[in-house]
């Protein structure tokens, strides 16, 4: 079986990205209550640092957690199905070996028709290397589905 991991991202920049959202937002809130406490000032820049290191902690967990999602993407060939989850299906999709009559794959779309169905699967925001090894993939596979339709 293999597996191929449509978005790649690194452990250790995943958990300083983590590390640096709940610094800034602990900071952000640390300082904004001794702000308060302190008559908070209104006039720029004042004590809006707090504000804005707040936002910032944010940010950084919504970009986390994007990273995060997009790390669940995948295709994968096993002996007899082949599944994916791309980013415009919810659920992991699979497709027997021996339904499928026809696969192709042209630039980054791939199509293929199955005995019920036609599926299509774009790989935008993919890196060139994957890309590589999902064409290949795609390449081996439509011998296989060649061949049996043959």
């Amino acid at each position: 079986m293999e597996r191929i991991q449509l978005f790649k991202f690194n452990k250790v920049s995943f958990r300083f990205l983590l590390g640096a959202a709940i610094f800034f937002l602990l900071f952000g809130i640390g300082d904004l209550v001794v702000a308060v406490i302190d008559d908070f000032k209104f006039e720029f820049p004042g004590d809006w640092r707090s504000i804005l290191f707040i936002i910032q902690g944010i940010s950084y967990f919504i970009w986390a957690r994007d990273v995060k999602r997009k790390s669940r993407y995948f295709i994968a060939c096993e002996d007899e199905k082949f599944k994916y989850l791309v980013p415009k299906s919810k659920v992991v999709k699979f497709v027997a070996i021996t339904d499928m009559e026809q696969l192709e794959m042209s630039g980054i779309d791939i199509r293929f028709k199955a005995k019920e169905s036609a599926h299509h699967i774009r790989l935008e925001h993919i890196e060139w290397q994957e890309l590589n090894r999902v064409k290949t993939l795609v390449k081996d596979l439509s011998l296989r589905v060649n061949d049996k339709n043959a």
